[in-house]
């Protein structure tokens, strides 16, 4: 029988619990909770930030619950009950959960107090309606530079009628809510037109462009029947007044756009996450808010309609059509 020298023993003996450790331990499980589909660009932006900061440190489970195209309570309701079977079947130790939809029917009801870990963000401006943060549960509302932008182009086009063009959701309901204060407190009048389909949306932009001074356009992905290319077309056609946003996607039909940069959502969800499984506290880990954003304009609209910013505001802004996804 051969036996190993003292300091070849020695070295033995402290290897192999690492190696062993090594072998046996299963990277932790994170179950992901998208709100929307794929495709939807800010949601697709949040999740390339999630994938890309936890790379191959846990294993990932992805579940769309779809809820842009199918708002229905009924569809909702079916589609909680399968994230709730797949979250039974994948057992995660920490789940994650990314705009309004996913925190109302799935963070809140069955997670608010454990027993698994859980991060959100996209949440648009408050969660006190979820009752939220928990000693369970933290994240980052979304917020948006809308203050700034309306201050911008008030410089301009002074006026103080503005129509918010958006989607019949939930998410643009409560956003209507919540944000009225905030126009009226800048001294503005704000107008609702919350649109089902393009058609509906195509009517309603006409009718921005009749009676209101500024339009504001959030988002889209739950205008039924939405044509991009038909959309570009019947904006240069129709616009009148100054258009802006406060989403990168929205920007080929807008003037103006101070945008979030939502990938921003997704790599702050991914590293509270692993600070999690490493062990922190969610109570630990104070709400945040999304900090960065970026400066777009479109200069054919902006043509359109008049826009000339100085060359200070100039400098700030970025062509959309010579710049890339961030």
């Amino acid at each position: 029988m051969k036996f190993l020298p003292p300091s070849g023993l020695v070295l033995l003996l402290l290897v192999l619990p690492l190696f062993s450790a090594g072998c046996s331990r299963e990277r932790p499980r994170v179950f992901y909770i998208n709100s929307y589909h794929q495709g939807y660009g800010s949601s697709d932006d949040i999740m390339e930030g999630l994938r890309d900061t936890l790379s191959n440190q846990v294993q990932l489970k992805i579940f769309y619950l779809d809820s842009k195209r199918h708002p229905e309570e009924g569809y909702l309701r079916l589609r909680t009950q399968e994230a709730m079977a797949a979250i039974e079947s994948f057992a995660p130790d920490l789940l994650i959960a990314s705009d309004d939809n996913a925190v109302k029917q799935v963070l809140t009801p069955f997670f608010k107090d454990g027993p698994v870990p859980a991060v959100f963000c996209g949440v648009n401006w408050s969660c006190e309606e979820y009752g939220l943060p928990t000693r369970n549960i933290t994240g980052m509302l979304e917020v948006l530079p809308l203050e700034e932008s309306l201050s911008i182009l008030r410089e301009y086009f002074p006026g103080d009628r503005l129509a918010i063009l958006s989607e019949n959701t939930a998410s643009e309901r409560k956003n209507s809510d919540l944000l009225d204060p905030l126009y009226r407190q800048l001294g503005f009048q704000p107008t609702y037109l919350l649109v089902d389909n393009f058609e509906d949306w195509k009517r309603e932009f006409i009718r921005a462009n009749q009676e209101a001074d500024l339009i504001y356009l959030p988002t889209n992905g739950a205008v039924r029947n939405w044509n991009d290319e038909e959309a570009k077309s019947f904006v240069r056609r129709e616009i009148r007044k100054p258009v802006f946003t406060c989403d990168d996607f929205m920007l080929p039909f807008a003037v103006l756009g101070l945008t979030k940069i939502a990938r921003e959502q997704g790599e702050w969800a991914a590293t509270t996450a692993l600070e999690i499984l490493g062990g922190r506290s969610p109570a630990e880990i104070p709400l945040a808010r999304n900090i960065r954003t970026r400066a777009l304009w479109n200069r054919e609209l902006a043509a359109l309609v008049g826009f000339e910013p100085t060359p200070e505001l100039r400098k700030r802004f970025e062509n959309a059509d010579e710049v890339q996804s961030p």
